[in-house]
């Protein structure tokens, strides 16, 4: 089964737990216990306290959860293109 960007919700990493368990705070006030996900663990992503990540809620369990990674600090979809007047100094008219 796929995930859509529906069933991935935005947290705050309120507390470390142990065995690579974390208590997230949502953004309707709840709390949830979450662990890393299996993609996360493998590229070593670094999770700490006061963090901002995506989380999938389970789907047995509404109190748990598993961290997909930190939430992206821009929105690829929102690009702004910055565009530089000076001539390029490989360029030669």
């Amino acid at each position: 089964m796929s995930s859509t960007r529906e069933d991935v919700l935005t947290a705050t990493v309120q507390h470390e737990l142990g065995n690579q368990l974390f208590r997230l705070l949502l953004s309707d006030g709840s709390t949830l216990v979450a662990g890393l996900s299996t993609e996360a663990k493998r590229l070593g992503l670094p999770i700490t306290t006061g963090m901002r990540v995506e989380v999938r809620r389970a789907r047995l369990d509404p109190a748990r959860g598993t961290v997909l990674g930190p939430v992206a600090a821009h929105d690829p979809d929102q690009r702004t293109t910055i565009l530089d007047p000076t001539p390029s100094p490989r360029h030669k008219p």
